[in-house]
């Protein structure tokens, strides 16, 4: 049957084509990366010297790679053939106007996201989620702790530009645009929920809150934009901060050692500044794409 743009089936087909090769590029990513651990022999639970951490480095590399970024890219591919790169929106140009206030909306969340950051830590977690979060930590000190140039590269392309790339293309490009936004007809309940599964993927519930407003923020900046760009160059950043911090820091310190606590006027300020700039961006660039077509 010939595949037509405004097919309705697209988003089913986009979905279930999404999950085929995330289940399938999962496991072979997983294969790998144990492959490589088991060859190098170290336990990504211990203390690793630095060969070991470049070792577990490229093993995660490889992995978060394969699981997000391939996955999305065939998806795209194998629904949309020769439209894969507009749909997945590399070549959609940007509404320019638009990238200054998803920047800012971005920029200026990360005072109220500091702040719920530390209000999430202080929920109590059961002992299975202490020992979750005890062995997340381990795999970041691993990744972020960092002796030389080769090390920061390669934590970057790690921590930084493959969660970037991958996760905004699978959870923004096809769950949040693709998907949600065609199911639902609405895109604020498609941002607001593929954001949800943006924070749950990661399973760290200390910083489940303030993960959740980061895909709220990142999806909004993509829905105004209409460019993958935008949230990919963001999320980026952000990740990649955290990468030099620590290596200018001379170590990592884990979001669970919060002990500085954000002053409530800040984050009440950062709320007010979103919510206006919101509202600002909603009414030029806030119309929903209810269509399945390529636009």
């Amino acid at each position: 049957m010939k595949q037509t743009n405004d097919d309705s089936s697209l988003p089913l087909r986009l979905f279930l084509t999404a999950i085929f090769f995330f289940i399938v590029l999962l496991l072979a990513g997983s294969g790998l990366s144990a492959a490589i651990i088991s060859s190098v022999g170290f336990s990504p639970y211990s203390t690793l010297d630095l060969p070991e951490r470049q070792w577990f480095r490229l093993a995660l590399l490889i992995n978060n790679l394969l699981t997000f970024s391939v996955s999305a890219l065939l998806s795209f591919w194998w629904v949309y053939r020769q439209n894969w790169a507009s749909a997945a929106g590399f070549t959609l140009r940007s509404r320019e106007k638009s990238v200054p206030f998803g920047l800012s909306f971005f920029l200026l969340s990360l005072p109220l996201v500091a702040w719920l950051a530390w209000i999430n830590l202080q929920a109590p977690l059961p002992d299975w989620a202490v020992r979750s979060e005890e062995q997340t930590n381990q795999f970041m000190r691993s990744i972020l702790t960092m002796e030389n140039i080769p090390e920061l590269i390669l934590a970057l392309l790690t921590a930084a530009v493959t969660p970037a790339l991958g996760e905004e293309l699978l959870l923004r490009g096809v769950l949040q645009r693709r998907v949600l936004t065609q199911m639902f007809g609405n895109h604020h309940a498609a941002i607001w929920t593929a954001a949800f599964a943006f924070s749950f993927m990661h399973f760290e519930f200390a910083g489940f809150l303030p993960r959740f407003i980061l895909g709220v923020t990142l999806g909004y900046a993509y829905h105004w934009s209409r460019s993958i760009w935008v949230p990919i160059i963001l999320h980026f950043l952000f990740n990649g901060l955290q990468v030099m911090a620590a290596y200018f820091a001379g170590g990592f310190t884990p979001d669970t050692e919060m002990d500085v606590i954000p002053p409530w006027w800040l984050a009440l300020a950062s709320l007010a500044a979103i919510l206006y700039i919101g509202w600002k961006a909603e009414q030029q660039y806030g119309k929903s794409e209810i269509k399945s077509k390529i636009a």
